[in-house]
């Protein structure tokens, strides 16, 4: 039976997987994939969530302006030796109440506009908390472009590596070279090829991360869509720093939301003065009951109807100073507020500066790396051919490779370090991010 059921459950697994798979995009582009997450990353549907929960308190809030409605039902039931009814006396009562508050001062009104600010916080709190995922997706997203950029290097470097090796046991073979060089040309083929291994565990690592961004099953498997680097780097002009300035403050949610933090505040502070005013409601209700033993049940209803209306005016006289303190403490709230906005302002304006020479010294080491890298590779190869033609030793060679290793892992980390530098540029200044 056991067996039967792990059956069945292995069965509607495959199946589920199968049709999750049909479902899911296999080819991303890095738009495509920050298209993706913002309907399935689980950081962003929370964030959500929590617009969602944000309108309904809204609508809540403005309910309150609208009057409530109840109604009541009670049945008794007494037993005396006196009763008319052979001992056993019913009894029941109905009624049917409704209320509005008519004024309150404005407590209600300012409620439900504090309550709309809410809303568009938490759209603004969604926005940060989508610059947030999009940096991280970016950056995974250049990771596993660097490493298979890097990885069609390295299997060049491997070629290289193995012919010298082939070429070198050769030559040991007829005493050209001494044992220790050809064992050194092994090392570095041994050394070249673990690189590259390497560099596959960090490109499975990349793409793990990128699906748990994405929010997509580990299993799945998905293909990038590549840019043309070349043109990717030739859109990667900085503009001038006032220009950064101006369009941050403008867009940033982080300052918005400091913004409406100083508004939410004067909202409780017109809150908390409502208590100094005087609350003002409207009452109505309709009652009838009904005793066993006088009269018919539809008649005494009839009879014994009655209707009410009325007014009740609540006005604050003494609350051991309560509301005095609700609104001082409001209003050092919006203090406060006012603070952490001009404080944020600052530091904000200091991180932009930082980071503006930051993008630009990135960009002056990608351009210095890209000469160096390219001139390495060309005396890497010089000195390869010399060793073909066995006018250097195997150690002069392994040297300049190094050189040329070591210079193209500090072009390709400098190259998408400064590509990614330069996208978070975007984010920060509200710039649809494309390569």
């Amino acid at each position: 039976m056991m067996r039967k059921i792990a059956l069945l459950c292995s069965v509607s697994l495959a199946f589920a997987l199968m049709s999750f798979a049909q479902e899911l995009p296999t080819r991303f582009s890095l738009e495509g994939c920050l298209k993706y997450a913002e309907e399935h990353n689980y950081t962003l549907q929370n964030a959500k969530l929590d617009q969602s929960a944000s309108e309904i308190n809204y609508k809540q809030a403005k309910l309150q302006m609208s009057p409530t409605v109840s109604a009541s039902a009670s049945q008794g039931f007494s037993y005396s030796h006196n009763s008319a009814n052979g001992g056993a006396d019913w009894t029941g009562n109905y009624g049917l109440s409704a209320g509005i508050t008519l004024f309150n001062g404005l407590n209600t009104f300012n409620t439900i506009k504090k309550r709309k600010l809410d809303i568009t916080q938490s759209s603004l709190a969604w926005e940060q908390s989508k610059n947030s995922v999009d940096i991280q997706i970016i950056q995974t997203f250049l990771s596993i472009l660097m490493n298979e950029e890097l990885s069609g290097y390295q299997k060049d470097v491997i070629k290289k590596s193995r012919e010298q090796m082939e070429q070198g046991y050769q030559r040991f073979k007829v005493g050209q070279i001494l044992e220790s060089d050809y064992l050194l040309l092994q090392a570095q083929y041994v050394s070249d090829s673990a690189n590259y291994q390497n560099t596959q565990l960090t490109l499975q690592n990349n793409y793990a991360n990128l699906k748990s961004l994405l929010a997509i099953n580990p299993t799945a498997p998905i293909e990038l869509i590549k840019p043309d680097t070349s043109a990717m780097m030739g859109n990667l002009s900085i503009p001038p720093m006032q220009e950064v300035i101006d369009r941050a403050f403008d867009y940033l949610p982080e300052l918005k939301i400091s913004k409406n933090r100083i508004e939410s505040a004067k909202y409780d502070v017109k809150i908390a003065k409502a208590a100094y005013y005087p609350s003002l409601n409207l009452n109505a209700g309709i009652n009838t009951g009904y005793t066993a033993g006088n009269g018919s049940f539809g008649t005494q209803l009839g009879d014994r109807l009655g209707e009410n209306v009325g007014l009740s005016l609540n006005i604050p006289i003494y609350n051991q100073n309560r509301a005095r303190a609700s609104v001082k403490l409001a209003k050092i709230s919006v203090q406060q507020a006012e603070n952490n906005l001009q404080s944020q302002q600052i530091e904000i304006l200091e991180e932009l500066e930082r980071y503006y020479n930051a993008v630009n010294e990135a960009q002056n080491n990608y351009e210095v790396s890209s000469i160096r890298e390219k001139a390495y590779e060309a005396n890497f190869n010089a000195y390869n051919m010399k060793f073909m033609y066995g006018t250097i030793t195997a150690a002069d060679l392994l040297t300049q490779q190094n050189n040329y290793l070591s210079a193209l892992n500090t072009y390709m980390q400098n190259k998408y370090s400064f590509v990614l530098q330069r996208k978070i540029l975007d984010i920060l200044t509200g710039v649809p991010v494309t390569l």
